[in-house]
């Protein structure tokens, strides 16, 4: 590899935007987080790769046969929420306004890391060759002629059909159906002229994440300030680190930290945490060796910028140390702490009351190693555009229990989108 001290993620993400219609930046900001954050890896362009836009393009047969040829690559993965409908069979009620393909698997043309020195490295001859037109980059952003616009969010749900709908889950929730749901609200605008490397370098100096992305493909943009991770394989071992759990940061450190200690003590929290580390217990027991599955850390409250999140680990020793990743996928996808419980039924109320279809929401952006390893995130706290439509969204939503009081939820979606509100404020 060859290091270029030079070379910044703005500078790549300023050429990538400039020349490239896809590209995908995974960044951990440098966050100290158990079993690791995401490394700071950057796929430009596309060498070959599996995209299916519609659910009738997929098949397990095609993702596998993709991977398969492309072993000892790096793969760059972008996942829908949809495609849990390849593996529970049925199908949604609803459309996702922004037509987010439910899966795009790709080789970079190009492909760069940064290492503990901070410094970038091209990870191929290819990549080194590029050198020379990436540090003749300007890096600068501010190129545009036209001033970026965004429209104000309108919520999918109203404050009061939000109330109603937490009123309807409790009655699920009495009868026994479930005993526990994410219940997510949506917010959707319109927009022009936005410089998506730029507005993503806004975000993450607002919300510094360690499992933060940008993916661009085409007319499709995410932006994404992650702090949770959905599944690592790190060599036999699979790691899940749901959260459930969330508090806003406060302004006076004594009062931040009396926040932090009432998240720590909060039966409530804990209860919808520990209910999502059993789903994903049996989750990983699908494919892990019998007695292998722990859980490392149970409610640990991390702090963040904006929040601190009660996080646990859990891990298991694959059973076959040869599964295939779409095996450990239709085992695990999609992520327990963004349906519920039981997961099945969870998931079609989900796709009852929520007026549109996640698209990329609950999914998963991350990549796969040379050597089979790979590192995905929950796609929460996140922005989605269609460049095409001109359309932006975003989603919050929160653990649904008996003892959920429905008007805390609605201010809990409010602390999880604020970094996002504030960043789409300064655009009007």
């Amino acid at each position: 590899m060859i290091v270029q001290q030079a070379l910044s993620s703005q500078r790549l993400l300023a050429y990538a935007a400039a020349h490239f219609d896809t590209y995908c930046y995974l960044n951990g900001n440098n966050i100290s987080y158990p079993h690791g954050a995401f490394p700071k890896l950057m796929g430009i362009g596309v060498e070959q790769e599996y995209l299916a836009l519609a659910e009738q393009d997929f098949s397990w047969e095609g993702m596998n046969a993709f991977i398969q040829q492309h072993q000892g690559r790096h793969i760059f993965g972008c996942i829908n929420y949809g495609l849990k409908n390849h593996i529970e069979q049925f199908s949604e009620r609803s459309t996702d306004p922004l037509a987010f393909p439910i899966i795009h698997l790709y080789i970079p043309r190009y492909l760069f890391v940064q290492e503990a020195d901070q410094s970038w490295k091209a990870c191929d001859k290819k990549s080194e060759e590029l050198l020379p037109a990436l540090l003749a980059e300007s890096g600068d952003h501010s190129a545009m002629t036209q001033q970026p616009q965004a429209s104000a969010p309108v919520a999918q749900f109203s404050h009061d059909e939000y109330i109603a709908i937490i009123h309807r889950i409790k009655t699920e929730l009495a009868q026994g159906n479930i005993y526990e749901i994410n219940f997510c609200n949506s917010y959707s605008g319109t927009y022009q002229d936005i410089d998506y490397t730029s507005l993503y370098e806004k975000l993450n100096n607002i919300s510094p994440m360690p499992f933060s992305a940008l993916y661009k493909n085409k007319e499709h943009v995410l932006l994404s300030a992650s702090p949770e991770r959905f599944i690592q394989k790190k060599n036999n071992q699979l790691i899940s680190q749901p959260i459930k759990g969330t508090a806003g940061r406060l302004n006076n450190p004594a009062d931040d930290q009396k926040q932090k200690q009432h998240l720590e003590k909060s039966l409530k929290e804990r209860t919808e945490n520990i209910m999502i580390v059993d789903l994903v217990r049996n989750d990983l027991s699908k494919v892990c060796k019998g007695g292998s599955v722990v859980v490392e850390e149970l409610c640990k409250v991390y702090t963040f910028e904006k929040v601190h999140q009660m996080i646990s680990t859990i891990t298991g020793e694959l059973e076959n140390t040869d599964s295939h990743f779409s095996e450990l996928l239709q085992a695990l996808f999609p992520m327990g702490s963004m349906t519920g419980a039981p997961k099945l039924k969870a998931m079609q109320l989900i796709d009852e009351l929520e007026k549109e279809d996640r698209g990329l929401f609950s999914g998963t952006v991350g990549y796969i190693q040379p050597n089979g390893d790979f590192d995905f995130n929950v796609i929460i706290r996140s922005l989605l555009f269609n460049e095409k439509k001109g359309l932006y969204k975003f989603h919050a939503g929160s653990a649904i229990t008996m003892a959920s009081d429905a008007e805390l939820e609605y201010q809990e979606c409010d602390v999880k989108t604020l970094p996002i509100r504030l960043l789409l404020q300064n655009l009007r």
